[in-house]
């Protein structure tokens, strides 16, 4: 099965769950179960999007999109992102209402529904575990499963611990364990989406070191005027300005080679545009600059 088809079966799959973990909260009256019901949620826009990333990526690029169709993903992202901030703030405030006025859970409904999903889970990351190591997209839905997983084993223990005590309390304690990570996917996904937005630099890369590695690259004087950005899931661009001597094409050329493999190696940048310039360039103004610019006027 091709790893396309893999995240599209598991997205079903897991959506699935997530309807029959929603029903199954309704009918029980567990907070906990709903809101495992929106953690699925999430892990299913996360593992959809990877599927997209997949699928887009073979798209070729057109002469109005350049850069091909990767930012649809990170817009439906942010879009995610501020959907899953409301469910969180349902989740947050039942659990305050019910915390104060509890509910009787019908723990039969809820552990049995629970396990259905904890099962389903451990399905999931049996499918994935074998391509974590060669694809990005793949791990981290992996990890998503992964911490759903986790929650949905809360959740049965919880549903145990009513089931012998009668602590109907529990229940909002984990409603609110589980809206908990469910607000800090929500905001990790907003921040991170809108920083590829703003072409922002990727948090992972230090760009006083990305700048000394290839300002030591032989017969590179300075490597200045550099720009570094998302394109889209695991997509990076740079561009830049390499200050060299006099020197002729081939030589030039041979320091672009080096300073892309040093980029896509070190820093996994693979789009690069790099300009090389002599000092005897710097005579000269080689940038447009508008008539009017800093002249005040409007």
């Amino acid at each position: 099965m091709k790893r396309e088809q893999k995240l599209l079966l598991i997205f079903v799959f897991t959506l699935t769950l997530m309807v029959v973990e929603f029903a199954g909260g309704l009918l029980s009256k567990s907070l906990a179960l709903i809101s495992d019901a929106g953690h699925m949620l999430t892990d299913s826009l996360a593992i959809f999007l990877s599927y997209l990333a997949l699928r887009w990526g073979r798209m070729p690029p057109s002469d109005r999109r350049t850069f091909g169709y990767h930012r649809i993903e990170i817009i439906i992202a942010l879009v995610n992102g501020l959907f899953l901030l409301a469910v969180a703030g349902y989740i947050f405030f039942e659990a305050v209402h019910r915390f104060f006025n509890p509910q009787e859970i019908r723990t039969g409904i809820l552990l049995a529904v629970a396990v259905i999903g904890l099962t389903g889970n451990l399905f999931g990351m049996l499918i994935l575990r074998s391509e974590t190591h060669e694809n990005l997209n793949i791990r981290g839905a992996f990890l998503h499963i992964l911490a759903d997983t986790l929650s949905s084993v809360g959740v049965v223990i919880g549903g145990v611990v009513i089931a012998l005590t009668g602590w109907n309390v529990i229940d909002s304690l984990i409603g609110i364990m589980i809206g908990g990570i469910v607000l800090r996917g929500a905001v990790d996904l907003i921040m991170e989406s809108g920083e590829v937005l703003m072409e922002a630099t990727p948090r992972d890369i230090d760009m006083g070191q990305l700048k000394k590695d290839v300002g030591e690259i032989p017969g590179v004087k300075d490597f200045h005027d550099i720009h570094v950005w998302t394109i889209g899931s695991g997509r990076r661009a740079l561009s830049g300005h390499l200050l060299t001597d006099n020197i002729s094409t081939q030589e030039s050329q041979r320091m672009i080679c080096a300073a892309r493999e040093i980029l896509a190696e070190r820093y996994g940048i693979t789009h690069t545009t790099l300009e090389v310039e002599c000092e005897s360039c710097l005579n000269t103004i080689c940038e447009y600059v508008p008539h009017d610019a800093g002249d005040g006027k409007n």
